[in-house]
């Protein structure tokens, strides 16, 4: 693929992941949160000089978000693609050429657009031009095939999730529970549906209208898990973690925007200041080595959590230097580093270190353990925490597959009834089609051609629908 450009916290702060059976090797005695907010902010803002002028410069320029280049798909052929221009410049319009020939154009700064295409292989040239004249133009090849299965698996989870969305906006977990956390995975996915925008953004609004000011640890922009009965729904007033509920909600957010759809981007540019205060909840239990707590009560620093927070971070970045907010995006740049960085310390030798205990040791994983101990492996490959191209990634991913060879027939049943959608992404993050398609077609025989039983569940469906979308070509 080929591009060419032609707070500190605010002073009212006080101070996990998909399963609640956490490992429990916590160790009580901790320091006072604000003494532990100025360590962790004093290490976060070592990082900010290096090299943050560079990484903004090169998000100027076209982004295409789908189809991914190389890839075979089906048509019609969904474009999604957004444009950002210099500080103090504004993208005019942008245009798709199919093979030298103008396809479709828009005056404004994203796309998101399906064109039907011939069968084989086509040349695709994104052009923007902001409004000093200057052009900016990402070029790519795709090649348009049959879709497979794929197409079919995708339409039919979408519409099936979309069920558990409410009048007022919340999605379901399971009838009488909404867990966020969940929510969130599962409103990822459905990003990737145009069609479950209206969703996604009313999910995004009962989240944001549903922060808690401050929480009972005191924390505030976290959210509870919520019980609903008869119509009403009432706070647990607890959450499995505090970090991975605000990552995940901030990489909704960014994947929302990332889809172009015009009702998601106005509402994400009105809520810049609750999105800054749910960033704040990774700061606030974000420690000196970079990595955070699952929640202030509970001082273990898990590798899934981590890595969500790392991408939660890294998305809530680049959201504010697309809202045109430099000092937050270099800010929130600086944490996702010092955090990626304690991630990179969490390696083993061949495996990831599934947490990390109060006293500072490495638990490493018991990879004859499906949860937490070798599902965790994909986490920083299916994150962006290191590229599939890195030999941690190759060798954490072969370890899961030397153990757990039958993984893409559900061999994992045997201990977890779960389908772990999540893990089948981690595979087509590191590459791995043939994997994946074996996986998807279990997935299909199980759940998609029998209704979906339990527990396929909303999140689930969230992680089954970036899978299908992956091997239509559109990237997860």
């Amino acid at each position: 693929m080929q591009n060419l450009y032609f707070r500190l916290l605010p002073d009212n702060f006080c101070a996990g992941s998909s399963n609640s059976s956490r490992v429990s090797a916590a160790c009580q005695g901790k320091l006072p949160l604000h003494l532990l907010r100025r360590v962790a902010v004093a290490a976060i803002l070592v990082t900010v000089a290096l090299g943050q002028s560079a990484k903004l410069s090169a998000s100027v320029g076209v982004n295409i978000a789908s189809p991914s280049p190389g890839a075979t798909v089906a048509s019609p052929v969904q474009f999604a693609a957004s444009a950002t221009a210099p500080a103090g410049r504004v993208i005019d319009a942008m245009r798709i050429y199919v093979d030298s020939q103008d396809a479709y154009t828009v005056d404004a700064a994203s796309i998101n657009t399906a064109l039907s295409l011939g069968t084989g292989a086509h040349n695709i040239n994104v052009q923007a031009w902001d409004n000093t004249g200057a052009v900016y133009v990402k070029t790519m090849n795709i090649k348009v095939g049959s879709s497979g299965p794929y197409e079919q698996n995708f339409n039919a989870t979408s519409q099936w999730v979309s069920q558990f969305s409410q009048p007022d906006g919340a999605i379901l977990y399971v009838p009488g529970q909404i867990e966020p956390y969940f929510a969130n995975i599962g409103a990822i996915g459905m990003t990737k549906d145009p069609n479950r925008m209206p969703e996604v953004v009313a999910w995004m609004n009962w989240y944001v209208g549903h922060l808690n000011w401050p929480d009972k640890w005191g924390l505030y922009g976290t959210m509870y898990d919520y019980t609903v009965s008869n119509g009403v729904e009432t706070p647990t007033y607890t959450a499995d973690s505090t970090d991975s509920y605000a990552a995940t909600f901030l990489t909704l957010a960014w994947n929302a925007w990332k889809s172009g759809d015009a009702n998601a981007r106005s509402y994400i540019s009105s809520i810049s200041y609750q999105l800054d205060v749910i960033g704040g909840v990774l700061i606030q239990t974000q420690q000196s080595d970079g990595l955070t707590w699952a929640r202030p009560d509970y001082e273990i620093k898990y590798l899934m959590d981590n890595s969500e927070g790392y991408r939660g971070l890294s998305d809530l970045a680049s959201l504010f230097n697309a809202l045109g907010d430099s000092a937050k995006s270099s800010y929130y740049t600086a944490a996702a580093t010092s955090m990626q960085n304690g991630i990179l310390s969490m390696w083993m030798n061949g495996n990831w270190a599934v947490y990390k205990n109060w006293y500072g040791q490495l638990i490493a994983p018991n990879m004859g353990t499906w949860y937490a101990d070798a599902s965790s492996q994909v986490f920083p490959v299916l994150m962006g925490v290191v590229k599939s191209s890195d030999s941690r990634a190759q060798q954490a991913y072969a370890a899961l597959n030397a153990a757990w060879p039958g993984w893409p027939e559900l061999s994992f049943n045997s201990q977890d009834p779960f389908p772990w959608c999540l893990v089948v992404d981690g595979a087509a993050a590191m590459g791995d089609q043939a994997r994946v398609a074996t996986y998807i077609n279990t997935v299909q025989s199980q759940y998609v051609n029998s209704g979906f039983p339990w527990p396929f569940y909303n999140a689930e469906a969230g992680w089954f629908i970036r899978a299908n979308n992956y091997m239509l070509g559109r990237g997860l």
